[in-house]
């Protein structure tokens, strides 16, 4: 076993998935995904690690190999965060025929070929409903079939310290066989007074901590009145979490918040916290500062803004969305702003990403 494990990260997106191992100390051999927006922001933020920006049903094993410098076995692990719109409940349009739906065939290609010691698979969690079940059986089955012994199993996020309610599925592959066992949850009492200045780094042996909340993600950040950005902080951090968050920066990033017409600033400051800002249109809320996010989307029914700040009448920025993901300030996203609100929402949230990558090691080295 190398001193260093490996990753590949297939449909890389904004690199959440890949964060969370880099924190976990592996080593990012190569990314790759069509959207350049994804691959500009992924690329800015891991300066040196090999991409490629491609489709990959036209994308060979051997410019794989070539590009990342490396042979078949090279690679410890390969993880892909698999385009989900075809199986996401939200997807009224749902279509059986949709080819993003079957994807995951061509990662099961490359895994084939390349015969990593791990494989790791996101989605939805509608994924295992779709179909009658059929997508879920078919990943489940093709993976047996290269080798590698299951486990499939939902997680939330929430309990993994993100300030957001999250659930998504995940396929665990280990070859030769082995079951992967999920990592246990870190977070799980109810939330604590917003008056705690700070909130413990990690948890007392056997005894959870205390899920974390939107004032203790975005309660640090400067005010914004809509159509303003800033780029400096204007005091210190509040929370464990923030001063987490602020490690590495040295000015904020994507801290700019949408233009509103006069209108939508008079709705949303007549709607309290927790609520829905439009009749129409419920999911569409203000956050509540003693609550969890709700899931960040990648835009909502237009991609556009899709919550709105607890206390200023705004929708909130990406910085905060980002925030709420649990990616750090240093990390910058590309793109209109459109497609930076995106690139979050469909993102992994890089510390249940951190949580994965540990868990792995343990079974990794003793591979």
């Amino acid at each position: 076993m190398r001193p260093t494990l490996t990753l590949m990260d297939v449909f890389c997106g904004a690199g959440g998935l890949s964060l969370g191992f880099k924190m976990a100390g592996y080593k990012l051999s190569l990314a790759l995904d069509v959207d350049w927006d994804a691959i500009s922001t992924f690329v800015e933020n891991n300066p040196g690690v090999p991409w490629i920006a491609k489709d990959v049903r036209k994308l060979s094993v051997k410019e794989i190999l070539e590009t990342a410098g490396a042979g078949p076995g090279d690679f410890d692990i390969i993880v892909a965060g698999i385009p989900c719109e075809g199986y996401s409940l939200l997807n009224r349009r749902y279509d059986p025929s949709d080819p993003r739906n079957y994807l995951f065939l061509e990662f099961l290609r490359i895994v084939a070929a390349l015969k990593p010691k791990a494989v790791l698979i996101e989605n939805v969690p509608g994924l295992a409903r779709r179909g009658n079940g059929g997508f879920k059986v078919a990943i489940e089955d093709a993976l047996r079939k290269l080798g590698y012994g299951v486990s499939t199993f939902e997680l939330n996020a929430l309990d993994y310290g993100v300030p957001q309610r999250r659930v998504r599925i995940f396929f665990a592959g280990l070859y030769g066989g082995k079951t992967f066992e999920a990592p246990a949850r870190t977070h799980g009492s109810a939330p604590q007074s917003s008056l705690l200045l700070y909130i413990p780094a990690s948890p007392p042996k056997n005894r959870l901590l205390p899920h974390l909340t939107v004032w203790d993600a975005i309660s640090d950040l400067p005010p914004l009145s809509p159509g303003e950005k800033k780029e400096h902080y204007e005091g210190p951090p509040l929370t464990e979490y923030q001063k987490l968050m602020r490690e590495g920066a040295t000015r904020l990033h994507n801290h700019e918040a949408p233009r509103h017409p006069k209108w939508t600033i008079e709705v949303i400051s007549k709607t309290r916290p927790g609520q829905a800002i439009y009749e129409t249109f419920k999911q569409r809320i203000r956050l509540s500062w003693d609550e969890p996010s709700p899931t960040i989307p990648a835009g909502g029914v237009r991609p556009q803004w899709f919550f709105a700040h607890p206390e200023q009448p705004r929708g909130i920025t990406v910085r905060e969305a980002a925030r709420l993901q649990s990616f750090p300030d240093y990390y910058v996203f590309r793109g209109s702003l459109i497609k930076q609100r995106i690139l979050v929402g469909d993102a992994v949230p890089p510390l249940l990403a951190r949580a994965l990558a540990q868990q792995f090691s343990i079974y990794l080295k003793e591979m």
